[in-house]
């Protein structure tokens, strides 16, 4: 493997790894009530699909379905998001079963929990308000004489209302006879932000390279903006279109600056009985502006499914498509499934 290549891997593999930190415990005075009665003393961290996370101090961090809850009291502030995308700051106070009092300044709200989508705790330090996840993989086939490696990082920090993400992927590939080169690589780093009740906004920086497509680096800069048409404990969806400028380094080509514009759609669904197992779909669609007749397509499936906690195995499947690549004989479809197995953090 040449000098670049390895510096490249090294790369994205430290922003995969860096923002990785331990959580510091805090007072743990919040409390959850069971269905069958039972109070459990601990801290509560963060409602989200579908699953209550919660720290105590003497069985460790716990995950609780949220249909099985009566009442959850939370005394640190919290932001609490409804299905239909309302938001609420402010700490959980006492409440019938099956729903739960936001106590804020400007007064008392009276939620039923069938109508929480999302619950976090804010005003802790930084590193508590990150989340992600790190997986890799490696195959070898003798026959072939072909070695691969893969790498994929997300990890996100979250405040109320909005979240910043640094996304890493990268697909190194070593011959016996050297023949050929197929590596592929993407930094991604995107601002999301939920101004009104359903609707949001996202403005992104991506360093991309793939060499299949003849492409040596691409740097685009973009935003979108669009609906949340679902946000429950079961499944999420959103639909955005915006618009992003690139500039383009092919091999052997001059380099070319690009407007295009954007279509996206992401989707979710999850099971949160254990073992937990979700199914992420994004379709991201970039017709050109000033090349009329160019298109390119990104789709990306993921299925992650949990071999014990904190562990998983991951199923992922690519395929990035460029009518137009920058080095005219470069291929125009780069396909890919990739099996690997991570940790979340």
């Amino acid at each position: 493997m040449s000098s670049s290549r390895q510096q490249r891997v090294v790369l994205i593999a430290a922003l995969a790894f860096g923002f990785a930190a331990n959580v510091i415990a805090q007072g743990r005075t919040d409390v959850v009530s069971l269905a069958n009665g039972d109070r459990i003393t601990g801290e509560v961290m963060r409602l989200e699909r579908g699953r209550l996370e919660f720290k105590t101090d003497d069985a460790g961090t716990l995950y609780l379905e949220w249909d099985k809850l009566a009442s959850v009291v939370a005394t640190r502030f919290v932001e609490v998001v409804t299905v239909d995308g309302r938001r609420f700051l402010g700490s959980l106070g006492r409440s019938a079963d099956r729903s739960i009092t936001v106590v804020s300044p400007d007064g008392t709200t009276v939620l039923p929990m069938s109508d929480v989508a999302l619950i976090a705790a804010i005003g802790r330090g930084f590193w508590n308000k990150v989340d992600g996840s790190i997986d890799a993989g490696y195959n070898y086939t003798r026959s072939s004489g072909v070695a691969q490696f893969n790498l994929n990082s997300d990890t996100v920090y979250r405040k109320p209302a909005s979240s910043i993400r640094l996304t890493a992927s990268a697909t190194v590939t070593q011959k016996n006879d050297d023949t050929g080169r197929d590596d592929r690589g993407t930094v991604e780093a995107s601002y999301l932000r939920f101004p009104w009740q359903r609707w949001f906004f996202t403005v992104a920086g991506r360093f991309e390279t793939n060499e299949s497509l003849g492409l040596v680096l691409r740097s685009q800069v973009g935003g979108a903006v669009g609906p949340r048409l679902i946000n429950t404990t079961k499944a999420q969806m959103v639909f955005g279109a915006g618009l992003v400028l690139n500039e383009e380094k092919g091999v052997d080509v001059e380099t070319t600056q690009n407007v295009e514009g954007l279509l996206v759609f992401r989707t979710s669904y999850f099971t949160y009985d254990r073992p937990k197992t979700n199914l992420d779909v994004g379709i991201q669609y970039y017709p050109s502006l000033n090349n009329i007749g160019r298109h390119r397509v990104q789709a990306d499936v993921a299925v992650k499914r949990e071999l014990w906690k904190d562990f998983f195995a991951s199923f992922n499947f690519y395929n990035t498509f460029d009518s137009r690549p920058p080095n005219p004989s470069a291929d125009r479809n780069d396909i890919g499934i990739v099996v690997s197995f991570g940790w979340t953090y």
